[in-house]
């Protein structure tokens, strides 16, 4: 067993990096929410995340005022009183990530949806303008250069020779393209909110613990 003076130089030691790892989360968090986003479902996510990843440095923290605590039998218990204050800070935290991260996940899914289909209507809106243009050219300069100005993307060789049936099937090939982007595009949306799940289980299930397992120190304190 360590003499007594030892003891109370490693509880002070303790108290020290206890609050040195602290400052480290917060300015880790700190900088991660930079730059700040708050009307973004990805941003909260990613604070999350964050979080969940800091959280062996808080353990670390607590673990280490504990032992500290044991260490030194005395009336003070000034490692003990820290190390459940700093557990009762943060167990708060990481409670709340649990339904803040379902609320995330939903508010990311409703919000790429909004956003999908404002970008498409937008989309739709042109290519009906475009269109309209397209069929109201009146000669083969006109029609290619509304053609070269627009831009539709690739399109394919017409066929027939009359300005009627080429402006037909321009405009039936730049509906296609419409569709086509529209497609993948949900496709692309789809497959981000994919791949963001497994991420955001993690998240839940590292935040539900990390949670439990403050609130097991706090009642061994």
């Amino acid at each position: 067993m360590l003499p007594l003076d030892r003891r109370t130089a490693f509880a002070r030691h303790t108290q020290w990096l206890a609050l040195v790892l602290e400052a480290l989360v917060l300015i880790s968090l700190l900088a991660s929410a930079v730059p700040l986003a708050p009307a973004s479902p990805v941003w909260w996510l990613r604070i999350s995340d964050a979080a969940v990843n800091l959280a062996p440095m808080l353990l670390l923290a607590v673990i280490l005022l504990r032992l500290g605590d044991v260490l030194v039998d005395s009336k003070a218990r000034t490692c003990g009183r820290r190390s459940q204050q700093l557990a009762s800070r943060w167990v708060f935290v990481f409670a709340l990530l649990v339904p803040l991260q379902l609320i995330g996940y939903a508010w990311l899914w409703a919000d790429s949806d909004s956003q999908l289909n404002r970008q498409i209507n937008q989309g739709e809106r042109g290519v009906a303008a475009l269109r309209s243009r397209i069929q109201a050219s009146r000669s083969e300069a006109e029609l290619g250069s509304l053609l070269a100005a627009a831009n539709p993307g690739p399109l394919p060789p017409l066929q027939g020779g009359s300005l009627a049936e080429r402006k037909q099937q321009l405009s039936e090939a730049i509906a296609i393209n419409t569709s086509r982007i529209s497609s993948s595009l949900r496709d692309q949306r789809a497959e981000t909110l994919r791949n963001s799940l497994p991420g955001s289980l993690r998240v839940l299930v590292g935040a539900a613990i990390v949670s439990a397992f403050l609130i097991m120190l706090r009642r061994q304190i």
